[in-house]
């Protein structure tokens, strides 16, 4: 009986294994942009796909003037973000802001703006901002921290506020980061709150 089942099962992960995962998430949730992110002139396309309640992921495909459904990407990065994804957008020179909130309005939110940018083959983090606005009741009524940060990992420039203050330079050294290796813990200190 245990071979048989083994038999059986078998030919279905091949098939599984074998289907390219843009059919596998075709019925997913997701956004999708186009844009030239590489800017050799051709089209290219990204797509995040993200189950309620699940990590994004993106999908990245280079030169999809002819798109194939069972192509695959020329970059993914699985798990981007835990938050929800509420817009995909084609910036200047190529970059893509993947914008993300937390609470999205809720009396306690915070939202994200990663922007990856392709430099030389590579995708890497080129920006990243948050703003936030946490509201949190107290024995006195209610104390609202408002913030947010914007960080070109470009140009190396920083800049923070609290409450409704003017923006502040971050002191502190900013260069890309590969976008595989991005996580939220490497943003600085100014963007806490």
């Amino acid at each position: 009986m245990r071979k048989a089942l083994h038999h059986a099962v078998w030919p279905w992960l091949v098939v599984l294994a074998a289907t390219p995962m843009p059919v596998l998430a075709e019925n997913a949730p997701g956004l999708e942009l186009k844009l030239d992110i590489d800017q050799d002139g051709k089209t290219d396309r990204a797509v995040v796909i993200q189950e309620a309640g699940g990590p994004a992921d993106l999908y990245i495909y280079l030169d999809e003037e002819q798109p194939d459904p069972a192509r695959q990407p020329s970059f993914v990065r699985k798990g981007l973000t835990e938050d929800r994804i509420i817009g995909l957008e084609s910036k200047g020179k190529g970059s893509l802001a993947v914008t993300s909130c937390f609470g999205c309005g809720a009396s306690k939110s915070t939202e994200e703006t990663l922007t990856i940018v392709n430099r030389h083959g590579k995708f890497l983090v080129g920006g990243y901002s948050r703003n936030w606005d946490w509201n949190r009741q107290t024995s006195s009524g209610v104390e609202t921290t408002l913030g947010d940060c914007d960080i070109n990992y470009l140009t190396g420039r920083a800049t923070a506020s609290k409450d409704l203050e003017e923006g502040k330079p971050i002191k502190g050294k900013f260069r890309p980061v590969p976008l595989k290796n991005w996580s939220s813990e490497m943003r600085p200190k100014a963007c806490n709150f």
